[in-house]
Order: structure tokens, then C-alpha cells, then sequence
């Protein structure tokens, strides 16, 4: 498994980094390819219908909702619902929308799926069809940051694929965002040649693109690169593989690990994304019997990561005090990043809880509220435009990790379903 794993890795020459722009492509495009008998192109893409998740399932071991999950799901919801109903802010609606489902509602009175399509979604020519789109910025609003997702969390929270929404004056099925995404989606590891800027960036839209895909989906890229879902999911399971070797093997020598944005670390959320993005593809049916492996591996890993990472963070806050404020949202965001991620992969069937994996879960629910209460201890939740004023990540990261970790928690009592 991990020479097979390595063996692809290597050959794809990964970068764990963003490319600089003048980087990002120095082979240029293949020309367009006759299309594998299988494989479906621009032209026929209209065809292609959505199959949608067969399991929605919940964790087989809640935890049981206690006064201090009680408030901090109010803390975390005081975050979520004042600023992710802004109008003007897309790609916070697309986090409320995963915390609150496709019925947020917005300060504007609008239903936010509607919204979001109709003031910031782009028409997509492609194949004489015309499907759709979400730029990564729209002038100076940021929109989608991260490639399809907005496609991740409509199909995470059940969105119907024929609902008609409005793009740019026309109706269209919101299946033509998942078409579009398909035929912009290409990657050939071994010539650096991507969609996607960095392999950090692919986790959302595996997740998004797996989704409503039938098995063994092929299709033919605009710049004529033909892909499949299942080496889509073997590359980036190579990918979380190899990235998480130094975490492997100091786990193996009972040793904790340092933390020196290393490996995992170099990715969005510690890594939290990257692995529920695999999980879900593999789950879902997607890449090959070593891609399941990795996930299996990872379970173990995650619960050694925890309690080993959330002490860095402690005794960073400590040794640190001018820089407490961010190091509390960090901490945060990996209480609830962890939470949602070993939730999802226990409601999808990869590991049931044993008692001691229980606890740490609960450690986890507990400290997610800790460092919520910290952070308005300290003001920082009451007075989010200043916050975002002065620094404008930290303002992301708590309204992000705030839907996040609502998200999270509500998995772990087992209120909220994974489809699959």
C-alpha cells in the first residue's frame, strides 16, 4: 500500500504549496483528445444526470448535550446567524448555509441558495450548452476562495440538483454548477498542468464533484484533458498520504510531533478539508482499495494528533500573550475542524467510538466552547467589524470556524446526517 501510494505521488510531482503565477502553467495545455468511449464531453454534458446520495446516516455514538454544548452552540450561533445573513458576503453564506441548511434565510429577507446564484454566479459556454460557474472574486468580494465551494456544501446539506435558480437573468437547474465544475476540472499531475493551484485546493470540489456522480465517471475537460473521478481520489489520497508520514511515524515510535508547518500543516484547516474531501470520494465508492487504507490509516492518527496538538497551542498562548487572540481562534478552529471531520467519518461507517475515543471527542465539543468563550471574553465576538478592520483573516476564521464548529457539534450529538 505505501509503496503504491508513493509510487504515485512521486510521479505527480505534488506541490503542497500554491504555484506563483508565473508558475502555474509552463507546459502548455494538451490539445484536444478523441474523448474514451465512456467519457462524457462539453457537448454532451446536459446529459448527464445527478445521481444523488443513497445513505444519510448519524453518528452510531452521540454525545449527549450538556448546559456548556448548550452555550456554546449559542456563543457560535451569535457569529454565524448575525453575519452570515449578509447580502454582501458570499462566501459567508456559503458557511451558513452548511451550519443552517438551504433555508437560510438573509438580512434581506432573499432564501441565501437563491441568492447567491442570482447576484454572483456566472453563465458558463461550453460545448454549444451553457452551464455555471462561481468566480473566485467578484471586484473586491471575495466569493468562492476555495475551487467548488459552494457545489461542497449545497450537496453536503442536501441541496435537490433540479431546483431552478436564477444566473445572470436565465434559469438553470443547479446541476449546471456541478457540470461546470466537471468540465473545468482537469490535472495532469506528472506536467504540473491543474485547474487547481496548489493539491490544497482540490479537497472541496472532490467532495462536491463525487457527490452526485454516477461510478467510474469519465469525462473530457474544456482544454481537452480527459479525467476520471477514480484517479481525481487516488491523487489526492496519495497526496494526504504523503503528507501525513511524519505524523505516521512518530506515532508508530510513540513519540509526540513538533509543529513547524510541516506536511498536513501547510493545508487549509490543518488538513481538516483534505481528509473529509478523500473520505467522503472513497466512501462515496471512488479510487481504489489503497485510497481506503489511507482513510482507515487516519483514523488513529487524528485521535494521537489531538490532544498533542491542542497542548502546542496551550503552551503557545502561554509563552505568547501578545499573540493569544489568534492562537484562541486557532484553537477553535482545530477543536471544531476535528470534531466535524472525525464525526463525518464515523457517521459514514469508517470507525465506531470506542469509550476512550468518546472522551476525546467530548474534549474536543468541551474545548470548541472553551476557546468560543474565550474569544468573547476577550471581546473579539461582540465587536466583529472592528476585528475585521484590523485584521481582516482573523475575521474570516471566526465567522468560518464558528459555522464550522457548528456543524461539528451537531454531528457529534448526532442531530446532524452525513449523505453519502
Amino acid at each position: 500500500m505505501s509503496a503504491a501510494l508513493l509510487g504515485l505521488l512521486l510521479a505527480a510531482g505534488c506541490q503542497s504549496q500554491p504555484a506563483k503565477e508565473s508558475e502555474k502553467e509552463v507546459i502548455p495545455a494538451p490539445n484536444r483528445i478523441e474523448a474514451p468511449a465512456d467519457a462524457w464531453m462539453a457537448e454532451t454534458l446536459d446529459q448527464l444526470a445527478p445521481v444523488l446520495p443513497t445513505h444519510s446516516t448519524h453518528v452510531p455514538r452521540p454525545l449527549e448535550e450538556t448546559a456548556d454544548i448548550r452555550r456554546t452552540l449559542a456563543t457560535l450561533s451569535q457569529v454565524v446567524d448575525s453575519r452570515t445573513s449578509d447580502p454582501q458576503t458570499p462566501w459567508a453564506i456559503g458557511h451558513g448555509i452548511l451550519a443552517r441548511g438551504p433555508n437560510l434565510k438573509l438580512s434581506n429577507g432573499q432564501n441565501g441558495v437563491d441568492w447567491l446564484f442570482s447576484q454572483y454566479a456566472e453563465e458558463l459556454p461550453a460545448g454549444g450548452h451553457t452551464y455555471i460557474q462561481f468566480p473566485e472574486s467578484q471586484g473586491k468580494i471575495r466569493v468562492e476562495p476555495h475551487s467548488d465551494l459552494v457545489l461542497k456544501g449545497l450537496t453536503e446539506v442536501g441541496v435537490d440538483p433540479d431546483r431552478i435558480v436564477m444566473v445572470q437573468g436565465h434559469p438553470h437547474p443547479i446541476a449546471d454548477l456541478w457540470r461546470g465544475s466537471l468540465v473545468r476540472t482537469f490535472l495532469v499531475p506528472t506536467r504540473n498542468h491543474s485547474r487547481y493551484a496548489s493539491p490544497d485546493d482540490i479537497a472541496w470540489s472532490l467532495q462536491g464533484l463525487t457527490a452526485w456522480a454516477p461510478p467510474h465517471l469519465a469525462w473530457v475537460a474544456l482544454d481537452g484533458t480527459p479525467m476520471n473521478l477514480d484517479d481525481l481520489t487516488d491523487y489526492t489520497a496519495a497526496v494526504l498520504f504523503q503528507e501525513t508520514r511524519f505524523m505516521a511515524t512518530t506515532m508508530a515510535a510513540g513519540q509526540p510531533f513538533e509543529r513547524k508547518g510541516q506536511g498536513i500543516f501547510r493545508y487549509t484547516c490543518g488538513g481538516a478539508h483534505l481528509l473529509q474531501g478523500v473520505a467522503f470520494a472513497v466512501l462515496h465508492g471512488f479510487g481504489s482499495a489503497p485510497a481506503r487504507q489511507v482513510i482507515d490509516e487516519q483514523v488513529p492518527m487524528m485521535f494521537y494528533r489531538y490532544p498533542i496538538e491542542l497542548d502546542i497551542y496551550r503552551k503557545a498562548e502561554a509563552a505568547l500573550p501578545t499573540q493569544a487572540d489568534k492562537i484562541v481562534v486557532q484553537r477553535m478552529k482545530f477543536s471544531g475542524h476535528w470534531l466535524e471531520t472525525m464525526s463525518k467519518l464515523a457517521a459514514m461507517g469508517v470507525y465506531t467510538p470506542d469509550d476512550a475515543q468518546l472522551k476525546v471527542l467530548a474534549t474536543a465539543a468541551t474545548e470548541l466552547g472553551a476557546a468560543a468563550t474565550d474569544l468573547k471574553d476577550r471581546g473579539l465576538l461582540d465587536d466583529l467589524d472592528a476585528v475585521r478592520a484590523r485584521d481582516e483573516q482573523q475575521y474570516l476564521d471566526i465567522v468560518g470556524d464558528s459555522a464550522h464548529g457548528i456543524r461539528g457539534l451537531e454531528l457529534a450529538l448526532g442531530r446532524g446526517e452525513v449523505r453519502w
